[in-house]
């Protein structure tokens, strides 16, 4: 930060404090002092950076900040009251060092946070025997790494005496990881230090002097058969005691690595045998098992057979005397359907040495979720998704460009497999090179936007086998070149079609995105196309492509650029297209990821969720991002984000009831997400499992466009009105706005449902309609009310090429009639307009129906939230059906002249409700292959 702005700084805090008599302080009320100041021109001839000083405002004030909500057991908080005998050096380091490096890094929020997590763990200090297990929920890509660094350098600070960070299964994984704990936590290189006989390569933290030195017992060198993970030998050789200073471990996920911790472990001298079990006494630990729903979880449904990792972390875990154990992820589905109950006379060899297996890795103790901050974008901004207290929500961020079958097929398969997988592509798609113009564009105007040293990525996956990585790595480092010497050579032609593209999708992009973000970035703005073209040369010099794999010989490889991607030696920024599999799922992080291209579809979760990586903090930038898929993976990646939040907000539901972690277990093993998460169906309780939806909301937000469906639908409430009778009318200028039908027969509901067309997976027409007739076996629903609603506006407006973008026109709406009780009423169509391209009639969730609708069958009316009209909708036990005839001209391509009908279903909350069973299928439109890249053969 320079001088002036620190100036600015100190004179904003003061401008501030006389603020906030006036009222709360918001991202306006920044704004406006920043302004100020840069008019008082504090140190004359020098300019202040306002886009600077407002996001250290921001920052200081945690204006926007992220927060946390947990469940755990009664635990006994003792971190405030042992504050005073701690000094916290290591934590101050770090903080030092994120502020140095970032002044905006949210340093009080982390410092919050860890405090809270910390609390939940075990104070070091307590003497006896102690297990705790916990689980940290953050979302994908929202600064994880930098959360539990900061938790390490607290519990180290605190008394805790070893430290393992369990990082994944792939070493570019696990040696990332250990350069950012040698730079957060260690303060030295630890390769230079274990290979060079206690050489302190300064490093990170190592710049702020400290008492306590923190001894690394793996490193980050690298080669070929050595790879820095534990080394008997090694650890041997460092002749660094247990129990006195600090340790540290970053190992992987590995059965042989595991073994050889466990057994160098239990020769040490602390090594005791307590009641039968080897003990290691008086050295408190911290594990931290990063990724912890991959890999670690036993997927069994007999405790006596337990899958070679789970065993390894449960022996390691259970030789420590004192230890606390927490698992950290994104996606907790299989964390928390893992079992309670352990066989405790298990045991298992290690080395030929005995160890009883102990408790499994569930969570008992605590569940922590942290909600992201305001400028963090995720699935609710990504898809639009509302609000769950206030019903609000923006229109989805407009970043996905859908790529098609015919556009890339050839060159690329939609499967690739051992029958094709030879039949390697001889040039790249279209649609790919729009994809790397569009990075080059994005690298072009964050140097315009002043972020000339900010690292930026592209991700590009097509394909797991290391002879495709390598193929596609070759053709787009010769389109790269191809690129480049255009640029060069100032190509009319080419830079017209940059121009274009520029033109066409950026600026509105821009413009669409700075009108709907839901908090202030004051560098996303429309940059006139001279000063972005005024940066091609340099942007696209930059630009650097790796192919990302296990390989690490090049002799049968046509592609050679396979080193790691090492954002840390470039100071000055790196421009890098990586090209991978598997690595990029669970491996490397990329920094300033603006564009991705991916087209493997897959049947695990897990791997869908790579699609995530996109999501994180992009300051600046949001507007540049691009993500090239086909409708497909993004339909089925908005399924199970969409799954995913609404989980979150019934964790956050469920800790403001003070509820445990073993009724938030029991609570999503029966929630309806799960009908869209097909991985599940590798875990033995997936088999049956038993789907709840009570106080859920179901909406038909992805509606079949195809004419038979169309029909379907229409015909099938052509049919219920017919069926219903005495409908409460409500009109609105003298137009009919709801037919309402009260105390309806639960078969006409039920017949609508099971019949309806749809293929959104969290929407089982079965499945629903079962749960509806079992709740009338046992009067769980006291009623329900089916309200057909009807449009009131005499012009509706849409969009003129029906395909979301551009001009809109105002149109009279389209009307259709139902009979109801003998008679003919004239209802109007709805307009939806699809904002985004798909091949369905995708609307966002909150479009569907609004907070008035929510409520007209309730007594009570008049709730401004969400929350509010599900609490009264208990009260009643009421049920209620929405259904919506929407206008055909809110989507492209259709002139059927025929309504097209989407439903949106309210449950109530139920106690003792009748579960219902479902069993869970893979869908076998998706690979099943999951080949992992170092077992590939690279060329017969």
């Amino acid at each position: 930060m320079s001088k002036i702005n620190e100036t600015a700084r100190l004179f904003a805090h003061t401008l501030i404090e006389h603020e906030k008599k006036k009222g709360e302080i918001t991202e306006e009320v920044i704004e406006e002092v920043v302004s100020r100041l840069s008019a008082m021109n504090i140190v004359p001839g020098e300019s202040i950076d306002e886009n600077e000083l407002f996001d250290i405002l921001i920052s200081d004030l945690s204006i926007g900040a992220g927060s946390i909500t947990l469940l755990s057991e009664d635990i006994d908080p003792w971190l405030n009251d042992e504050k005073t005998n701690i000094e916290f050096d290591l934590w101050k380091r770090y903080k030092m060092l994120l502020q140095k490096r970032d002044p905006s890094f949210p340093v009080n929020e982390l410092d919050d946070f860890t405090d809270k997590i910390l609390d939940k763990c075990v104070n070091p200090k307590q003497l006896g025997s102690w297990d705790r297990r916990g689980m940290v929920v953050g979302h994908v890509q929202s600064g994880k790494t930098s959360n539990y660094v900061g938790l390490i350098n607290k519990a180290t600070d605190a008394g805790y005496k070893v430290i393992i960070v369990i990082a994944g299964t792939i070493s570019s994984l696990r040696r990332q990881t250990q350069e950012r704990i040698d730079d957060g936590y260690i303060g030295r290189n630890s390769s230079a230090y274990l290979r060079n006989k206690g050489e302190n390569r300064i490093k990170g933290v190592g710049e702020y002097k400290v008492d306590t030195d923190i001894y690394p017992l793996t490193s980050s060198y690298y080669k070929k058969g050595d790879e820095g993970d534990f080394n008997t030998k090694v650890a041997n050789s460092s002749n660094i005691p247990i129990g006195k200073n600090p340790v540290v471990f970053v190992i992987k996920k590995n059965k042989t690595i595991l073994e050889n911790l466990i057994d160098w472990f239990s020769i040490n001298e602390e090594i005791k045998l307590i009641d039968g079990k080897l003990k290691l006494m008086n050295v408190p630990a911290l594990i931290i098992d990063d990724e912890s729903d991959y890999a670690s979880v036993n997927a069994t449904k007999d405790i006596n057979e337990v899958k070679t990792i789970n065993r390894l972390i449960r022996v390691l875990l259970n030789l420590f005397d004192q230890n606390t154990f927490i698992g950290y992820t994104a996606t907790p589905y299989a964390n928390l359907f893992i079992s309670q109950e352990y066989n405790e006379e298990l045991t298992t060899y290690v080395k030929g040495k005995e160890y009883f297996v102990g408790n499994d890795l569930f969570p008992k103790d605590f569940i922590i979720n942290i909600k992201a901050a305001k400028n963090y974008i995720g699935a609710a901004k990504m898809f639009g998704l509302e609000d769950p207290i206030t019903g609000e929500s923006n229109e989805p961020l407009p970043v996905f460009r859908p790529i098609y079958s015919d556009e890339y097929n050839p060159p690329l398969f939609e499967k690739i497999n051992k029958k094709n997988k030879d039949n390697l592509p001889e040039y790249i798609p279209e649609s790919l090179e729009k994809a790397i113009m569009s990075f080059v564009l994005t690298c072009a105007v964050r140097r315009v936007r002043g972020h000339k040293k900010k690292h930026n990525s592209m991700l590009i996956h097509v394909a797991l086998y290391v002879i495709w990585i390598d193929r596609i790595s070759l053709l787009v480092n010769e389109k790269i070149k191809e690129f480049k010497n255009k640029i060069e050579a100032n190509d009319i032609q080419f830079i017209e079609k940059l121009k274009r593209l520029y033109l066409d999708d950026f600026v509105p992009t821009t413009r669409i995105v700075s009108e709907n973000l839901d908090y202030i970035d004051k560098r996303i703005k429309v940059d006139g196309w001279e000063d972005v073209k005024s940066e091609l040369r340099n942007s696209i010099l930059k630009i650097d492509v790796r192919a990302v794999h296990g390989t690490t010989s090049t002799s049968k490889l046509d592609y050679h650029n396979i080193s790691n991607i090492d954002y840390e030696r470039h100071e000055n920024g790196l421009n890098v297209i990586a090209v991978g599999g598997g690595k990029l799922s669970r491996g490397i992080t990329l920094e300033g990821l603006s564009t991705s291209y991916y087209l493997r579809t897959t049947k695990m979760y897990d791997s869908l969720m790579q699609m995530g990586r996109w999501f994180g903090y992009r300051p600046g930038y949001v507007d540049l991002c691009r993500l090239f898929t086909n409708n497909r993976i993004f339909d089925w990646f908005n399924h199970i984000t969409m799954a995913t939040e609404e989980m979150r907000n019934d964790f956050d539901i469920m800790t403001s009831q003070n509820l445990k972690p073993k009724d938030f277990r029991l609570k999503v093993r029966n929630h309806h997400g799960l009908l869209a998460v097909t991985s599940v169906s590798k875990l033995y309780w997936s088999k049956d499992i038993k789907i709840s939806f009570s106080g859920t909301n179901l909406q038909t937000y992805l509606i079949n466009k195809d004419l038979v469906s169309i029909k379907n639908n229409q015909k099938i409430l052509a049919d219920l009105s017919k069926k219903l009778s005495n409908p409460i009318v409500s009109r609105i200028r003298d137009r009919v706005k709801y037919l309402m039908f009260n105390n309806v027969n639960e078969e006409h509901l039920t017949s609508f449902i099971y019949n309806y067309k749809i293929n959104i997976p969290a929407i089982n027409n079965s499945v629903i309609a079962d749960y509806i007739t079992s709740q009338k076996s046992i009067s769980s629903i006291k009623e329900w009310t089916i309200v057909i609603v009807s449009n009131t506006d005499k012009n509706v407006k849409v969009f003129k090429n029906g395909d979301g973008k551009g001009d809109k026109m105002n149109v009279e709406p389209t009307r259709y009639n139902l009979i109801v009780d003998g008679h003919s009423i004239e209802m109007v169509c709805s307009v939806r307009n699809q904002t985004e391209p798909n091949e369905k009639y995708k609307i966002t969730k909150n479009q569907i129906d609004d907070i008035k609708d929510r409520q007209v069958d309730l007594k009570v009316k008049g709730f401004t939230s969400n929350k509010l009209i599900k609490e009264q909708r208990a009260k009643e036990k009421k049920g209620l059906l929405l259904i919506y005839a929407l206008d055909e001209r809110g989507t492209s391509n259709l002139e059927n002249n025929i309504p097209i009908v989407g439903y949106s279903i309210h449950f109530p909350e139920i106690e003792n409700e009748q579960k219902t069973s479902y069993t869970a299928t893979i869908f076998d439109d998706f690979d099943e292959d999951l080949m992992g890249e170092e077992d590939n053969n690279i060329k017969n």
